[in-house]
């Protein structure tokens, strides 16, 4: 709990808890959380917020549906292998899964929820449930609106398997209804276009808040570039070895803990090239994108590696490789051994190297991190600074403590951001910062307001200072 975006959910859902709608303070291009992206299930979240208005009620529902997604990894592999511990060893294997622990570990993520919220289209999908795959599928793309590109996939995908069905001669309730085809296209389509050219049109004047997070400055750039100039789109996309090296293990990584499984019944990764390739035509600064193992970009590519392993496992129960057919009956326990084992592994690995090791992996998430976390000894000394500042005062506020100081309708970050706001003083009536370096970011603002004689300072300690704005100004 230890970041200002966190803070900025938590706003936008106690606003909406109050009657005002995913309403916003922190950034300059808009006063709602539509436009920055269009993430509804915020909204959904309030009831919960309300009844316990605390951020760890949100990060606990988070929690909770994220868990659930086993469930429907657990059912389509028990129907599809024909084996209750196989549904238990895949749902276990969901659940260690060091990017989906670790998403979920990352502050308050949508992204994380969405996750979930496939696999249970998918699971009502497959059953040919319509209703229920709806249900779940609006809610995944009240995470992401992008979700709206890998429903149309799951409509291709969809296709695809019909004809692969009529095809080899299946029987007729295993042949695609048409409705399963195209529901899932004009949700996909009929969503995002809503989302893109009307939602977040009319919240931020028609511009593109997250364009900077792609390579060369936009989707668009990110997207046609490498096509109309080629090398200036590999310089944009692969502007140095550490970012090549980094996108060119990305695919492999997502697939490790996975045995390369996915690779045997590659079909469901349909689904996955949407996400997959948002993540890779990412901006320079923006590596998390494609890290496989940690933070919070990949839950809507995780779902699809598991399909695609649970069918691979299918397909070598009906007919066995060569090499596993001596094993008989022995076949899937043992390769779901070798899974669950292997996940065991990585996740170990992962969490117990330390975040700044020189070797493999890196990672900033995850429980290995909380059992290494000690309190700060300034905490303290913080918690008094802050105590001085009214609960409904206009705060702009340092990164780290933003989660920690009653929500209001006034909050900033105290950094300059295109994604949150370059004048964080502007409305603010105190400011909080880290000054313990006097180089950082934090105090060189603080002495650049400080200069303006609008601010004084009111009190300091520890490494922490506390400005209120001087009366008149």
């Amino acid at each position: 709990m230890d970041g200002f975006d966190l803070a900025f959910y938590q706003q936008a859902i106690w606003n909406t808890s109050q009657g005002r709608f995913l309403q916003v303070s922190a950034t300059d291009f808009s006063g709602s959380l539509l436009g920055t992206d269009v993430i509804l299930i915020y909204a959904l979240m309030a009831p919960f917020y309300l009844v316990a208005p605390s951020p760890m009620t949100l990060l606990v529902v988070e929690t909770v549906v994220v868990a659930l997604g086993a469930i429907p990894v657990y059912f389509l592999a028990r129907e599809r292998i024909g084996s209750a511990w196989a549904g238990l060893s895949l749902g276990l294997v969901y659940l260690l899964l060091p990017v989906v622990e670790n998403g979920n570990l990352y502050e308050l993520r949508e992204r994380p929820m969405a996750g979930s919220f496939l696999l249970w289209a998918f699971w009502f999908w497959y059953r040919r449930k319509l209703a229920w795959f709806i249900i779940f599928a609006a809610l995944a793309l009240c995470c992401r609106p992008e979700n709206g590109f890998v429903l149309v996939m799951l409509g291709v995908y969809g296709w695809l398997a019909d004809r692969q069905a009529r095809r080899k001669g299946k029987p007729q309730d295993r042949v695609m209804e048409r409705r399963f085809i195209w529901t899932p296209i004009i949700l996909g389509i009929a969503w995002f276009g809503a989302a893109l050219l009307v939602i977040r049109a009319a919240t931020t004047g028609g511009s593109f808040a997250l364009g900077s997070t792609f390579a060369g400055g936009s989707p668009v750039s990110a997207l046609f570039t490498p096509f109309v100039d080629p090398v200036k789109g590999f310089q944009q996309l692969f502007p140095n070895g550490d970012i090549l090296l980094g996108k060119l293990l990305y695919i492999p990584l997502l697939l490790l803990p996975l045995a390369f499984l996915p690779l045997w019944r590659p079909l469901p990764l349909l689904m996955a090239l949407p996400p997959v390739g948002l993540n890779l035509l990412a901006a320079q600064n923006r590596s998390i994108q494609w890290d496989a193992l940690d933070y919070h970009y990949q839950p809507s590519v995780i779902p699809w590696l598991l399909v695609a392993t649970i069918f691979a496992l299918a397909a070598f129960k009906e007919n066995p490789p060569g090499l596993f057919k001596s094993l008989g009956n022995r076949l899937i326990p043992a390769l779901c051994a070798v899974l669950v084992g292997l996940v065991i592994i990585i996740n170990l690995w992962v969490n117990i190297a330390p975040p700044d090791a020189a070797y493999w992996p890196r990672v900033s998430n995850g429980w290995g991190r909380i059992l290494r976390a000690k309190e700060d000894g300034r905490w303290a000394s913080g918690k008094a600074l802050l105590s001085q500042v009214p609960d409904d005062a206009p705060l702009a506020i340092s990164n780290t403590w933003a989660p920690y100081v009653k929500t209001r309708q006034g909050l900033w970050l105290w950094l300059k951001r295109p994604l949150y706001s370059l004048h964080p003083d502007q409305d603010a009536r105190y400011i909080f910062a880290d000054v313990r370096d006097p180089k950082s970011e934090e105090a060189i603002m603080v002495n650049e307001v400080l200069a303006t004689g609008k601010w004084r300072k009111q009190d300091e300690a520890a490494g922490y200072v506390l400005l209120v704005r001087t009366s008149g100004s």
